[in-house]
C-alpha cells in the first residue's frame, strides 16, 4: 500500500512572483530614473534658453544708444525686431531676438525671447522676458553762453560771446543764432572793462530768482548724480597737458586720465569719445584740449592754452590768465566769489562762446547715460509661464 502523501509544489510559483515583482521595481526604478533625467535635461535647457533671453537684454542695454530709441523708433506702439542672434549658453548653441516697442517719448518695453537650438529632442526650449527701459532725460538750456549769480569782471582782451558757435568741422548742428551772453542775477554786477566785450541778444539778461538749483539740474538726474557717474576725477590740484590718446591699435584710450576728448578732429578716434570730468575741489588747468561735462566742486582757474568744448559746472568761482583760453559751449558758475576773466595788463585773453551743438553733444555722446535704463534693479518679468508669444 502506497502510504507517500502527494503534495502540490510552492517553490516554484513564489520564485516566479518575486522575480516580477523584483522585475517590475528594476523597471519602475529605471524608468521613474530616465524621468528624472528628462526632467532635469528639460529643466537645464530651459535654463539655457532663460540665459540666452537675459543676454538679449543685457545686449540691448550695453549696445544701443539714446540714437537708436529716438531716431530710429517711430510714434508709440512701433515695434521693432532686432535678431535672431545667435549666443552660446554654456557651450550650447542659442539665440535671442529682441522686440522693442515704443511706449510714449521716452517710455520702452522690450521682450527677449531666448531658445535652444541644440541638444537634440530639447532643441527648441524658450523663453521669454520683459524689460521696460527708458532713455534718460537730460536738459541745459542752449540760449546763454554763461550763467553767474555773483559779480563779473571782463578783463584785457577777452570776450564772451552768446552767438551760436559751430566748431570748425563738425557737422549736422543746428544755428541758433544770436543768445544772451550773459544771464546774472544781478546784471549791473557785470563790470566790462578795457577791450574787452560782451556779444548776443541781448548782450546781458537779468533773473533776480536765479540761484543753484536753477542750474544744477540736469533733466531726469542733477550734478551729484552726474558726479557719482564720472569718468575722470580729479583732486585738487594743477593738471596740464590734456589731449587725445590712441592706443596701438588705433582707438581711442579712453584709459589714460589726461584724455579728454578731441573736439579739433571730427575724424579723429576720439572725437565721440566725451567724458565727465570731476574735480573734488580746486583746479588749475594749462595748456590742454578737452571736451565732456566739466564739474568742479571748488574754485576753477585757467593759466593759459587750455580749450574745453562742452559744458563747465563751477561751485566756487572762475578765474582766468594768459592767452589762448577758449570754452565753448555753456559755462555756469554756481557758487559765491568774483568772477575773473582776463588780465588787467591787457594781455590775457579767454574767450567764452555759446555752442547748442556743443550741449547737445556733450550728452548725447556720453556713454555713461547714452544707454537705456531699467526702471528699476533686475525688474524684467519672465512671461513664459503665462504662455506668451
Amino acid at each position: 500500500m502506497n502510504t507517500a502523501t502527494e503534495r502540490s509544489g510552492f517553490a516554484l510559483p513564489a520564485a516566479l512572483l518575486a522575480l516580477v515583482i523584483v522585475g517590475a521595481l528594476v523597471t519602475g526604478g529605471v524608468y521613474a530614473a530616465m524621468e528624472e533625467d528628462r526632467s532635469s535635461a528639460n529643466v537645464q535647457f530651459g535654463q539655457h534658453a532663460f540665459l540666452a533671453a537675459e543676454r538679449g537684454l543685457e545686449d540691448l542695454l550695453g549696445t544701443k544708444t539714446r540714437l537708436y530709441f529716438q531716431d530710429t523708433m517711430g510714434v508709440p506702439g512701433t515695434t521693432d525686431t532686432l535678431g535672431p542672434v545667435a549666443v552660446e549658453i554654456e557651450g550650447v548653441q542659442a539665440q535671442y531676438t529682441l522686440y522693442v516697442q515704443r511706449l510714449n517719448t521716452r517710455l520702452f518695453k522690450v521682450d527677449s525671447e531666448g531658445e535652444v537650438l541644440s541638444g537634440g529632442r530639447y532643441a527648441g526650449s524658450k523663453r521669454r522676458l520683459a524689460e521696460m527701459m527708458r532713455i534718460t532725460y537730460t536738459y541745459v538750456p542752449k540760449d546763454r553762453a554763461f550763467v553767474t549769480q555773483e559779480p563779473i569782471r571782463l578783463r584785457g582782451q577777452s570776450g564772451i560771446s552768446g552767438v551760436d558757435t559751430i566748431p570748425s568741422g563738425w557737422t549736422e548742428c543746428d544755428d541758433l543764432g544770436s543768445q544772451t551772453a550773459v544771464l546774472a542775477k544781478d546784471s549791473t554786477a557785470i563790470d566790462i572793462v578795457g577791450a574787452s566785450s560782451l556779444e548776443g541778444t541781448p548782450k546781458k539778461k537779468q533773473d533776480a530768482t536765479l540761484d543753484s538749483a536753477a542750474f544744477s539740474e540736469y533733466g531726469d538726474m542733477n550734478l551729484d548724480d552726474l558726479k557719482v557717474i564720472a569718468d575722470k576725477v580729479y583732486p585738487p590740484g594743477t593738471y596740464n597737458g590734456m589731449g587725445p590718446v590712441v592706443d596701438g591699435s588705433g582707438a581711442c584710450d579712453k584709459t589714460v586720465m589726461p584724455n579728454w576728448g578731441d573736439p579739433n578732429n571730427p575724424a579723429g578716434a576720439c572725437h565721440y569719445y566725451w567724458p565727465i570730468i570731476h574735480a573734488t575741489g580746486d583746479m588749475t588747468l594749462g595748456s590742454g584740449v578737452g571736451q565732456g561735462i566739466l564739474i568742479v566742486d571748488g574754485n576753477l582757474h585757467i593759466s593759459g592754452n587750455f580749450q574745453f568744448t562742452g559744458l563747465v559746472f563751477v561751485y566756487g568761482s572762475i578765474s582766468t590768465t594768459g592767452v589762448g583760453n577758449k570754452l565753448t559751449g555753456s559755462v555756469n558758475v554756481l557758487g559765491a566769489g568774483l568772477t575773473d576773466i582776463g588780465q588787467p595788463t591787457g594781455g590775457g585773453s579767454t574767450q567764452i562762446k555759446l555752442s547748442s551743438c556743443a550741449i547737445e553733444r556733450a550728452h548725447l555722446y556720453n556713454e555713461r547715460f547714452n544707454r537705456p535704463l531699467p526702471l528699476k534693479h533686475r525688474k524684467f518679468t519672465d512671461l513664459s509661464g503665462i504662455g506668451a508669444s
